[in-house]
């Protein structure tokens, strides 16, 4: 089974993506998509994705604690 924090950290990574496409697609169709601003999606998922960094990170971490 693969680690908690691997899951979360593809997970939140997955998020991000979905969201900064939805973005981009709000930029391309004129600004306003599902009545938000494009803007209004990229914020979100540069969080997403910076925590499935350091959800990465601390996988990494506890591997080498465990050798």
């Amino acid at each position: 089974m693969k680690n908690p924090l691997t899951i979360l950290a593809w997970l939140n990574g997955a998020i991000g993506i979905i969201l900064m496409l939805l973005g981009t697609i709000a930029f391309l169709a004129g600004g306003v998509l599902f009545d938000h601003f494009w803007s209004n999606y990229f914020y979100p998922a540069y969080n997403f994705i910076l925590m499935g960094i350091f959800f990465f990170t601390a996988v990494f971490v506890g591997k080498e604690k465990k050798a």
